[in-house]
């Protein structure tokens, strides 16, 4: 039987999907999806964590250091939001993805590694992980390609897991490549928000801190958050108390980026969550 679509379950009710191909492109999770697939699905990659902390203190730098630790691995202090980002750590994960969790001795490593080259470290804000997916080898994580690996399932399912953020184009031409899609148009065009940045109508009252937040966000799809505003001023409020996040990113989040939850807006569409309470 060949793969076809899917059904997804959306607050309670079933949507089915048809499709004449399936991409599995589910990052840690790519391994218990080609099992959705075939029970009998050997594993494809496996998971390394990575561990960030974010200090107080980095609206006075104006570039990035990297740190070297060894001949493979090096560490960064990125200026980020007026935080300083941290990190990050390289450590085999065996567990399920969603039970990736900061320990107290993650948190410790990246600021001792941070120390060598920073000294004096601000109050730590905030901690996140993440998860690698490389692929299937031995040896330390820290080593490993990162490569992305390409699978066919036994019904058709096309899996793709791992490499870089900054291939991704390339990436997503291999994948096409893969289903047989060759004629593709590949001339340049801006990313969506890349033009049209001088036609943002700007609110009068809206807070220069919070105008270049959202020009640095969105691009000129600001407008389409600042709609939301027009009939319901309130939404030009603050997001979070010290942040210049505004209350219509929360609707625009859930309304047209897909968030599911309240983490996907505060963490994974807006800065709010680095409000310091």
């Amino acid at each position: 039987m060949r793969a076809g679509g899917a059904d997804v379950s959306v607050d309670g009710e079933l949507v089915r999907i048809r499709a004449t191909s399936i991409v599995n492109a589910t990052g840690p999770w790519v391994d218990r999806v080609r099992l959705l697939e075939d029970e009998r699905a050997s594993p494809s990659v496996r998971l390394s964590k990575g561990v960030d902390v974010i200090v107080d203190g980095g609206s006075d730098w104006q570039a990035a250091v990297t740190i070297p630790h060894d001949r493979v691995r090096v560490s960064f202090a990125v200026p980020w939001e007026g935080t300083l980002l941290l990190g990050t750590t390289d450590t085999p994960h065996e567990g399920a993805p969603e039970e990736a969790v900061v320990t107290d001795e993650d948190v410790r490593t990246v600021l001792d590694e941070a120390g060598v080259a920073i000294g004096a470290l601000g109050e730590v804000i905030r901690t996140f992980s993440g998860l690698r997916v490389l692929p299937l080898g031995r040896g330390a994580t820290a080593g490993a390609r990162r490569e992305t690996v390409f699978s066919r399932g036994r019904a058709g399912m096309l899996s793709v897991a791992g490499g870089k953020l900054t291939t991704y184009r390339r990436i997503a031409l291999g994948a096409l490549a893969q289903l047989g899609v060759q004629n593709l148009d590949r001339r340049p065009r801006p990313l969506p928000g890349a033009s049209g940045l001088d036609r943002i109508a700007w609110p009068a009252e809206l807070e220069r801190a919070a105008r270049a937040h959202l020009l640095h966000l969105y691009g000129s799809l600001a407008s389409e958050v600042l709609a939301l505003a027009e009939e319901d001023p309130s939404l030009l409020e603050p997001l979070a108390s010290g942040r210049p996040d505004v209350r219509a990113q929360d609707r625009y989040a859930r309304e047209r980026e897909w968030a599911r939850t309240d983490e996907d807006v505060l963490r994974r569409r807006t800065t709010a969550w680095l409000a310091q309470s």
